[in-house]
């Protein structure tokens, strides 16, 4: 009877070691994939940051009531002028067709040359997309789609991006610019030297 206590205990005992083991090996793998999952803190403080910056300036914003006022006199002025025209005798007498017929040719030039612009614009837009995806696809870079992933990340969160973006490049032209002057200059007075080497002997 002891005999078969002792066996029931010792089988209870390996099963017991068995399931601890097994917890033990699910812990430890709960912290190795805990451990690997990458730390963001600093991106969400720089989100918290952007969103009490964008909260602040939505505060600042004001309905421009100086300025509407000023335009509703001028707009009040406006419609007076109308009511009232002024009389000038005129010389010639253009018919109205004529007038109507210029004015519609203007509003064509100025609609053709609106698409002609839009068409240029789009045609940009469309070049930039195309060439962002091709970027996109390239997934054997991993390091330039973590790098697009940042740019997209921070265009979102710094509306003028842009504008930092162009004051550097413009800095940079200039920079570029400053150095070929530098460049031809010093070309420049290393051939007066040897002008002057050839003149003294």
């Amino acid at each position: 009877m002891n005999e078969q206590v002792n066996d029931s205990n010792a089988a209870f005992m390996e099963a017991a070691l068995k399931k601890i083991e097994a917890q033990d090996k699910k812990i430890a793998d709960m912290a190795q994939q805990i451990g690997s999952i990458p730390d963001n803190r600093q991106d969400i403080q720089q989100l918290k940051t952007g969103m009490n910056e964008l909260k602040a300036e939505i505060k600042n914003v004001r309905f421009p009531v100086r300025e509407m006022q000023e335009f509703s006199k001028q707009l009040t002025i406006g419609v007076k002028l109308l009511r009232e025209p002024a009389t000038v005798k005129t010389l010639h007498h253009i018919p109205k067709l004529a007038w109507v017929t210029a004015g519609l040719f203007l509003a064509f030039c100025f609609a053709s040359t609106g698409w002609y612009i839009t068409g240029q614009k789009l045609d940009g837009y469309i070049a930039n997309d195309t060439k962002y995806r091709m970027l996109r696809l390239d997934t054997a870079h991993h390091s330039l789609q973590l790098s697009l992933d940042r740019a997209d990340s921070l265009y979102q969160v710094d509306p003028d991006l842009r504008k930092s973006i162009l004051e550097t490049e413009e800095q940079r032209r200039v920079n570029f610019e400053r150095l070929q002057k530098a460049e031809r200059l010093k070309n420049e007075a290393k051939r007066l030297e040897e002008a002057a080497g050839r003149k003294s002997n």
